[in-house]
């Protein structure tokens, strides 16, 4: 009997409360796994993704703040492991290719438009090329001998 209500106990202890779990879920999803970095530790099945996972539900389950637990693993692994960056960070990260992919849609524009306009400057030159070979004067060349 004094067995089970420990056991009873021990698992009320260690299951996190749905705030907490809420939390936990989105601190997992907000880091990325330490081996590769190409999955958040909440999809990752690696051994340091699940290590990860119970540190951080040890950290929440203690009371610490999501802020305090992400700068804990900035600190230790570096921006790297944010899925997200933030601050000038994350600015880069996501305003540089936007705007790289914005000057070649504009280079690409702007290309296509001098191709264009190139190619009616020639068609007219071209044109203009060809009414001067048919405008040909053959007056002089038919001249009427009045003797005949």
């Amino acid at each position: 009997m004094i067995l089970s209500i420990v056991v009873v106990g021990a698992l009320m202890m260690s299951s996190p409360t749905t705030d907490q779990a809420k939390r936990i879920e989105r601190l997992e999803n907000k880091l990325m796994a330490p081996c590769c970095y190409s999955q958040n530790i909440h999809d990752h099945m690696s051994q340091e993704a699940a290590e990860m996972r119970d540190e951080v539900m040890e950290m929440v389950e203690a009371g610490e703040s999501e802020q305090d637990i992400i700068t804990y693993y900035r600190t230790k692994y570096g921006e790297r492991i944010l899925a997200m960056p933030d601050g000038k960070t994350g600015e880069v990260a996501y305003t540089v290719p936007v705007t790289i992919a914005l000057l070649a849609l504009l280079a690409l524009f702007a290309a296509i438009f001098h191709s264009a306009r190139n190619r009616n400057q020639n068609a007219s030159a071209s044109q203009k090329s060809v009414e001067s070979l048919v405008t040909v004067d053959y007056s002089n060349q038919c001249s009427v001998d009045p003797s005949l």
